[in-house]
């Protein structure tokens, strides 16, 4: 593999006599083999790139491309521009498999690479031909929309009651991603997430590895939303009230208060809050400036449902959640399904709203104290 790949990758000549199909079967090959070959990668995505279209490409090997470099960790941002938008033009995508449409997901949420256009494309053939989709490919898919922040409630909805006659083909890591992808949607599925849901975690409680439990205590923190969020009801708008008026009637529905038993419930913690702390140089200046401004911010505080945020501060007698959003959260200025849920269920069940420093706001300031104290009194509404 190595041998091959340097003569490829560092041969002078283009890759013209390679066709479609040998081009995807060596960025898959060197995927699935674990074999590091940036070289490789960048010479076949630039051959890609340079091609007048992508017209002589089928699905599989499109799916194959995308699915290598995210696999691969190689990131190619022009390469998943170029397929996105050769994708996106096709009239339909009645040729493209279920395994096609959510390994391509799959891929562009992996890869971290926001492409709305694409995912409403996909999100079209995906409903229309979810009959055909596998355990496998229902959770690759529904967890790449919600990771990609794509939040289609008519995709959630549609694939719900689908989704509950493969609950018991499911492994660990597909039940936790479901569980997870629908409460980042926090789209009601009351025909999927009932009895039979739970007795499914419970017959793989020994073999979740610890994100798979990471996940599922989001789900189980979903189901807890909404009675936190019924001591709001003074504050609520018309389509928060008819909103609410369907997670009432899931209630009523289910007829049971679903929740994990408190066995699986301790694991699920335990796991979500075991991530040691790792502050960056950035939460680490905003701190600094935090502290510069007056306030006395704690770091990396563990609320009560198990969350760490960057910093607490207290603002005229109320308790401020700081989170210094560094690039990871984002695909491009877009907040991840992880960053949306985490905001989302510390504001509404620890009661503690959070503000959010995304990091291009924060280095357009570079070294200029006076400026970054002023971002921060105006971000938290300081006199």
């Amino acid at each position: 593999f190595q041998e091959v790949g340097d003569i490829i990758g560092s041969a002078r000549n283009n890759l013209d006599e390679f066709n479609p199909q040998h081009l995807s079967n060596i960025a898959w090959a060197y995927a699935t083999a674990d074999e590091s070959q940036p070289k490789l990668f960048k010479k076949i995505a630039d051959h890609i790139i340079a091609l007048h279209n992508l017209d002589e490409f089928y699905p599989q090997q499109l799916s194959n491309i995308v699915w290598a470099y995210a696999t691969a960790k190689e990131s190619h941002p022009k390469l998943f521009e170029k397929l996105a938008g050769h994708i996106i033009a096709l009239d339909n995508l009645s040729e493209f498999e279920p395994q096609h449409l959510s390994n391509i997901a799959w891929a562009y949420a992996t890869a971290m690479e926001s492409h709305p256009k694409l995912f409403e494309k996909l999100a079209d053939s995906a409903i229309k031909s979810q009959n055909e989709f596998n355990s496998q490919n229902i959770a690759n898919y529904l967890w790449a929309c919600a990771t990609n922040a794509h939040i289609d409630q008519h995709v959630f909805s549609s694939f719900a009651p689908f989704v509950k006659t493969h609950i018991g083909e499911c492994n660990p890591q597909f039940l936790s991603n479901i569980g997870w992808a629908y409460a980042v949607a926090n789209v009601a599925a009351p025909s999927l997430f009932n009895d039979e849901f739970i007795n499914a975690c419970l017959k793989h409680e020994d073999e979740f590895k610890i994100k798979q439990l990471s996940q599922l205590h989001q789900w189980h923190l979903w189901q807890e939303e909404f009675n936190a969020c019924l001591e709001k009801e003074d504050e609520f708008v018309l389509e928060d009230l008819s909103q609410f008026h369907q997670w009432q009637l899931w209630q009523d529905e289910l007829k049971s208060n679903i929740r994990l038993p408190p066995s699986l419930q301790e694991k699920c913690y335990e796991a979500f809050i075991s991530r040691v702390p790792s502050p960056s140089a950035l939460q680490n200046d905003v701190i600094s400036e935090l502290t510069s401004i007056g306030l006395q911010p704690e770091e990396e505080v563990l609320t009560e449902i198990g969350y760490r945020l960057d910093a607490l501060v207290e603002v005229s007698g109320k308790k401020i959640g700081i989170e210094v959003d560094g690039p990871h959260h984002f695909l491009g200025r877009k907040p991840t399904g992880s960053t949306i849920l985490k905001h989302r269920q510390v504001t509404n069940l620890d009661r503690i709203p959070v503000v959010s420093v995304p990091y291009w706001e924060w280095n357009k300031l570079r070294k200029d104290s006076g400026k970054k104290q002023q971002y921060l009194r105006s971000l938290l509404d300081l006199r």
